[in-house]
């Protein structure tokens, strides 16, 4: 399955049409990043309440907690819009799903030998959030590996996706062919995590700058392989794995350089 029909084709809509639909996921991607931050805030207020913040599986799930603002905001919106299978395609994996699943950590992997130098040539330096904002080390906390799955493979990277690939490309769909809308989803994608960085402490405006420059890219490659797969469960499953499973780490540690 596809919807790449359109891909390279003349399909050329009329200006108006394109900018509602560029405004329109520019809106959807500010606003579901400010609900994002929100939903940091009360994750956060309420775990304090609960004192539970030092439990190591609840730690572990707060980072992740920007999610759940996500979550709010695709349910309110879905059931504003309605039309849940043009914004939210999904379905078990078939071969070809199997292959991007496998394909897409390799193209982080490039993405990182190539663009790390780049950026650090550009004075452009790596984020040192604060604790609760980095990655999380299921290696050395292998106990944690249920709660991250549940939290992170069933819930936030399916709720993230389901705002960037699902709602935000099928917006931009309505006004622009599968190249636009693939492009400018990643650029939005980048934005939202600019935004992000602007509002986490100890990154900074360059390293903000970083976080959006090295997340433009997969948001463009996830917005590929959803367009060509239509099917969110390949992009949930890749995007949770840059947060567990760092498969492009390991294979960036056997390249000899």
């Amino acid at each position: 399955m596809s919807v790449l029909t359109d891909w390279g084709a003349d399909w050329s809509p009329p200006i108006s049409t394109r900018l509602r639909a560029g405004v329109a996921a520019l809106g959807i991607a500010v606003t579901a990043c400010v609900t994002g931050v929100v939903g940091i805030v009360v994750a956060g207020t309420v775990l304090r309440f609960a004192g539970v913040l030092t439990v190591p599986t609840v730690s572990a799930l707060q980072l992740r907690s920007i999610q759940v603002g996500f979550a709010v905001f695709a349910a309110a919106f879905l059931a504003w819009r309605g039309d849940i299978d043009h914004y939210c395609k999904l379905r078990l994996p078939t071969l070809e799903d199997a292959a991007w699943i496998i394909f897409i950590p390799l193209v982080f992997a490039a993405q990182g030998v190539v663009l790390s130098p780049v950026l650090a040539a550009l004075g452009l330096p790596h984020p040192d959030p604060v604790a609760g904002t980095g990655h999380l080390d299921l290696a050395a906390e292998p106990l944690l590996w249920p709660a991250a799955f549940v939290g992170m493979f069933v819930f936030a990277a399916p709720a993230e996706e389901l705002v960037y690939r699902g709602i935000i490309q099928g917006t931009l769909r309505k006004g622009f062919d599968s190249a636009g809308t693939v492009v400018i989803g990643g650029l939005l994608f980048g934005l939202m995590h600019v935004l992000v960085g602007l509002v986490t402490p100890n990154v900074g405006t360059l390293g903000a700058l970083r976080w959006g420059m090295t997340t433009a890219l997969p948001g463009m490659v996830w917005g590929y392989a959803y367009e060509r797969t239509e099917n969110l469960t390949v992009t949930a499953i890749t995007h949770a794995m840059t947060w567990t499973v760092t498969v492009h780490e390991l294979v960036l540690n056997l390249v000899p350089l």
